[in-house]
């Protein structure tokens, strides 16, 4: 079963001001992003470290729907 909330590294919030060099790019945006593999789309919360965005992933990931089963709350 694949999981929902995926950890991605940020974009850039400012478009650069020179034209993009061929290759990659040379600054990445500082942070991470949950990426929803579902509706295929960014969710930018921007979380400072990694540990975080893992977190919260793993917290999404564990309540996803009412008939399944939740991090808290199984005892």
């Amino acid at each position: 079963m694949q999981t929902r909330y995926v950890v991605v590294p940020a974009v850039p919030r400012q478009k650069e001001i020179f034209p993009r060099r061929i290759g990659f790019p040379s600054v990445l945006g500082e942070g991470y992003d949950l990426y929803d593999t579902q509706d295929k789309v960014r969710l930018c919360v921007n979380y400072s470290t990694r540990a975080e965005a893992e977190f919260d992933c793993a917290c999404r990931n564990g309540c996803q729907g009412p008939n399944e089963s939740s991090v808290a709350g199984n005892g």
